[in-house]
């Protein structure tokens, strides 16, 4: 793995550009000077429908000065490429890694909706090596076969809600990487039965918050999700905390 600059401006390409594989858009964007609250590098993935700008002011506001933001668009969102099938998690989350090799080493991760089970994916196959922490924005890991409607997105949101995802936490407690889930209170993305039980984990690496607003607009709390995302970082980060406290 490269290692990855703090003072770099600009994300060199990756290994397989210029191959015969398809890379994602993305945008690799340094911490601003007044952001501040994450312990270091983030990457953030949207959810269905949105771009690598959907979690663009969460990222302003978080990532501190010398590290750095990355945006991708998922496939079939943006500027990047449209196969005709290939919409499963696991499909989603190789695309992140076929451009893993210029990302900073050490990662916090952030996904909105479905955006944020591709991130959970990403951080179990990654391992803690690589990854750090995982934030959910309301998305729920439990099969839903029933909320299935047939779609533009055929496979992808057949698979989205066809399989069980539950083990995702646990997995991912078993790594170290601590996991925040954020559920919209308006939403039913996650149901009542799961919300119960993500409740009853006990695990000083798992939390649970409700943030305001419905699945769809959510993401754009960014005042709350932010202070929710700080109050986590703080928890499990406290020594990259200190050091980014103003002398």
């Amino acid at each position: 793995m490269r290692a990855f600059p703090p003072e770099a401006r600009v994300l060199t390409g990756p290994l397989l550009a210029g191959g015969a594989v398809e890379l994602l858009d993305y945008d690799a964007v340094p911490g601003l000077p007044e952001a501040g609250g994450a312990p270091g590098s983030m990457l953030l993935l949207h959810g269905f429908g949105g771009d690598k700008g959907q979690l663009r002011p969460i990222g302003d506001a978080l990532c501190p000065p010398g590290e750095s933001a990355v945006y991708p668009s998922l496939r079939a969102h943006g500027a990047s490429h449209r196969p005709d099938w290939g919409y499963s998690v696991l499909d989603f989350a190789a695309d992140v890694h076929r451009f893993g090799d210029i990302l900073p080493d050490e990662l916090h991760l952030v996904g909105y909706s479905y955006g944020g089970l591709v991130a959970a994916v990403s951080a179990v196959t990654w391992a803690a090596s690589r990854v750090r922490s995982v934030v959910v924005v309301d998305q729920s890991f439990d099969a839903h076969p029933d909320l299935h409607v047939a779609d533009e997105w055929a496979e992808g949101s057949l698979l989205r809600w066809t399989y069980d995802f539950g083990h995702l936490p646990d997995l991912l407690q078993r790594l170290g990487i601590p996991l925040l889930v954020l559920a919209a209170a308006d939403s039913t993305n996650i149901l009542p039965d799961e919300r119960e039980r993500l409740s009853q984990r006990d695990s000083a690496l798992f939390r649970l918050e409700f943030i305001e607003g419905s699945h769809a607009d959510c993401h754009r709390n960014t005042g709350e999700i932010t202070s929710a995302l700080r109050a986590f970082y703080e928890d499990h980060f406290p020594a990259a905390h200190k050091e980014a406290e103003p002398s």
